[in-house]
């Protein structure tokens, strides 16, 4: 069997995030987790630092359900790291980070392990914006082609890999 080689942009749709008004009040502190670059430190996304409420998220920013993979295209860490993980609970996140909705067969957990274990040849493709900042241009990114097995493969995979990353958080 052989296994395809897709490129990340047809693997899902692609979603942009923002920053409501840090002035306003009402859209700050809510019960939704805001991601940002420095609040994605751990692989499986559950919560952040920083919360916006409903009407946060109506105003500048993106909600996106669980099973959503996101990774941080702009931000100082990108010099030496690549900040991907997965959602496990409905969260919004800025204008930093990427989301990818997977596409109908495309394992979520295969897809986040897939960019996670390209981390070496993605920060080859890292340039700098302004003031040093580290950029993972989103064309680079959507160009960057990962192995694509079929969905039950890819389950089976996923499976495993959660099941170690469970056996790691015991």
């Amino acid at each position: 069997m052989s296994i395809r080689k897709a490129p990340l942009r047809e693997c899902g749709s692609w979603l942009s995030g923002g920053t409501p008004d840090k002035s306003n009040d009402d859209y700050w502190d809510g019960k939704i987790p805001w991601i940002s670059g420095k609040s994605i430190k751990e692989f499986y996304i559950k919560e952040s630092e920083e919360n916006v409420t409903e009407i946060g998220v109506e105003n500048g920013t993106r909600r996106v359900g669980p099973g959503t993979v996101l990774i941080l295209v702009r931000g100082m860490s990108l010099t030496d790291e690549i900040r991907v993980g997965i959602t496990k609970r409905p969260v919004a996140f800025n204008q930093d980070v990427k989301g990818i909705r997977p596409a109908e067969g495309v394992e979520p957990l295969y897809l986040a392990n897939a960019i996670r274990a390209s981390e070496p040849q993605l920060l080859s493709l890292v340039d700098e914006a302004s003031h040093g900042t580290g950029r993972l241009q989103t064309d680079t990114l959507g160009d960057f082609e990962i192995p694509l097995p079929p969905l039950p493969i890819q389950r089976r995979i996923a499976d495993i890999l959660g099941a170690l990353d469970d056996k790691i958080e015991l």
